[in-house]
């Protein structure tokens, strides 16, 4: 189920503001669609900035409802045309691009195993600028760009890409390769005109190929999910030889560096990670200038960023281990920073390093401290739930911890709001992760009733679909 469709649903009143994709949440609206994340949760935040961030870069007094959900999703804002024709055979290409075999069950997500592999086959609806790309041809280097057009830091990057591109000459080919745009079901093919107008208003600022996925999600399966990002952009660096030499979010400063050092020959996987750590060490010292530099600045009483002294700058370089610190420092220094919507930031990095990094620790334990210091706030609680609860086969995060989080925000929830069926519809994933499908199968009912009986009266978006291949899924034969 997970990566088949975008869906609806955070705390009361996410929607719209993240989305999720299989386990994960990827933040939004304002910074790097996490799945800024996404993902993802893979929920994907959709971002209005123009910077190349990935998480949200503007607090919420609450959580107002706009949901959407590329993250485990949070799923898709407005429906789409159901008349709309299907792709035809033609449009449907299977290139001969990668040669990696598709992944056939989900087994737990380790990037590194990409590393020096052939990528996955190319397999998309439709190319819309462009001649279908072929192979990946021999000495030169290839950028897959993962985008979307409702992802503010995908739509910052592509100047940067397109620049790339045209700076290293035909030594460097960047393909963008559009990903979870909002659909009904699998037969709604109505994103592809919306993916074809957006890179045509674009023009020579978007100079490079563009794909865009399949209705059933093809390229998000086989090439995003298996990232761990959780969030895009997400990109791959293909060497001269054809094989995988990163993967990563795609923030265009990394990219650069990166192509610059594959196409020198100097690049080494290694050394990326130890760098990496080593970055990850001195985040301390470097959230403590940030912090010290922002706070030398005039107040300005219109600054949502003075609460938060260091985080924008950290953030503004791409750097997430600052970020995360100056988020500490604020939320220890004033409690109700926290409250304010900036628990969301925190969310959308320690997700994304989850994902990324493997770290879902630090996701169970942020949760768990959001449950002994706000166990009554609806907002909080709901979106923590929509963070930590997967609705697809595999529970990445704490099992129990899931549950019981679910279980508080479905019993915060109005019973008749549209946020209480999304509430029910993750309480029965919780039950069904623990291994209790009798009641797994009585709150995804419950949840489906609620969307039958509340549809004039709420956008559920894909909901009731997303109840009833649920309750296939519980209701089939234990292994």
């Amino acid at each position: 189920m997970g990566a088949r469709r975008i869906r609806r649903g955070c705390g009361r009143g996410d929607e719209g503001r993240f989305r999720r994709e299989g386990s994960r949440l990827v933040g939004r609206r304002q910074g790097a669609c996490n799945l800024q994340p996404v993902s993802l949760v893979r929920w994907s935040h959709r971002s209005s900035g123009s910077t190349g961030t990935i998480l949200p870069m503007r607090p919420v007094s609450s959580i107002k409802i706009i949901v959407i959900l590329l993250a485990a999703t949070i799923l898709g804002c407005g429906g789409s045309p159901q008349n709309e024709p299907k792709p035809t055979q033609r449009q449907v290409q299977d290139s001969a691009a990668g040669g990696r075999p598709t992944p056939t069950s989900a087994a737990v997500i380790d990037p590194l195993l990409l590393i020096g592999e052939a990528p996955p086959p190319i397999r998309v609806a439709k190319w819309i600028k462009g001649a279908p790309l072929t192979s990946f041809e021999k000495g030169r280097v290839y950028v897959v760009d993962f985008w979307a057009t409702w992802c503010g830091p995908c739509k910052a990057a592509i100047p940067h890409l397109s620049e790339l591109q045209q700076r290293h000459g035909g030594r460097v080919e960047v393909i963008g390769v559009a990903i979870s745009e909002r659909q009904k079901d699998e037969q709604d093919t109505s994103y592809i005109e919306r993916v074809e107008k957006f890179v045509e208003k674009q023009g020579e600022r978007m100079n490079y190929r563009v794909a865009v996925d399949t209705p059933t999600k093809t390229m998000h399966a086989t090439w995003f999910k298996p990232t761990g990002t959780g969030g895009i952009p997400t990109a791959y660096i293909i060497d001269q030889n054809g094989l995988v030499a990163w993967t990563g979010i795609g923030l265009p400063a990394v990219i650069e560096r990166i192509v610059d050092e594959v196409l020198a020959g100097s690049f080494d996987h290694t050394k990326e990670l130890a760098r990496q750590k080593a970055e990850e060490e001195s985040a301390g010292k470097r959230s403590e200038a940030d912090i010290a530099a922002a706070k030398t600045q005039a107040p300005d009483g219109t600054d949502r960023y003075a609460r938060y002294p260091g985080y924008r700058e950290a953030m503004a370089r791409g750097d997430q281990a600052a970020a995360l610190e100056c988020l500490n420092a604020a939320f220890k220094a004033d409690p109700e920073s926290e409250v304010a919507g900036a628990y969301q930031w925190k969310f959308m990095i320690l997700l994304q390093r989850a994902g990324g990094g493997a770290r879902p620790d630090e996701v169970n334990q942020y949760v768990r401290e959001l449950l002994e210091k706000y166990p009554a706030n609806d907002d909080i609680m709901g979106f923590a739930s929509a963070c930590i609860v997967s609705m697809e086969e595999e529970q990445r995060f704490d099992k129990d911890l899931a549950l019981r989080t679910a279980t508080i925000a479905a019993d915060l929830a109005r019973p008749d709001s549209r946020w209480a069926q999304f509430a029910k519809m993750r309480l029965g994933w919780a039950y069904y992760h623990t291994g209790d499908r009798e009641k797994a199968i009585v709150n995804m009912r419950a949840a489906l009733d609620g969307v039958t009986r509340l549809k004039d009266q709420h956008d559920f978006g894909d909901l009731a679909l997303q109840c009833e291949d649920a309750l296939k899924q519980f209701q089939k034969p234990a292994k």
